[in-house]
């Protein structure tokens, strides 16, 4: 007796044959030291294109008199601290206010895992 034609079942036989010889294929590529150098070069070309990007950017922001994210970042962090100077000023200038103290850290979690013997 005959299978009946199972297009899924031969679908899937399909996709994972595939995915064996991809994967097996990437394995020899990446086993190999110039794979290695070549993403190595990659990322550093990367890194020094996105480096030019970001001063090219700000070279032009600056030319036309706008601000760069960092310095707006920079900006809010300092209007922040400021802000928090003022309250603390003012609450100590009011007759039986207290300052309030910076919230605390979160909690770190507890370790319930020991150390191997």
């Amino acid at each position: 007796m005959t299978k009946p034609f199972d297009p899924v079942a031969q679908w899937q036989e399909f996709v994972q044959k595939w995915e064996h010889e991809v994967n097996a294929w990437s394995g020899k590529l990446t086993e190999r030291e110039e794979f290695s150098a070549i993403i190595g070069q990659a990322t550093k070309l990367q890194f020094a294109a996105q480096k030019a990007l970001t001063d090219r950017m700000e070279e032009t922001l600056r030319s036309l008199n706008l601000p760069s994210k960092r310095q707006v970042d920079e900006l809010g962090e300092r209007l922040d601290a400021i802000e928090e100077s003022i309250e603390r000023l003012r609450l100590a200038l009011v007759p039986g206010a207290t300052v309030a103290e910076p919230a605390p850290a979160a909690p770190e979690p507890k370790r319930s895992r020991k150390p191997a013997a």
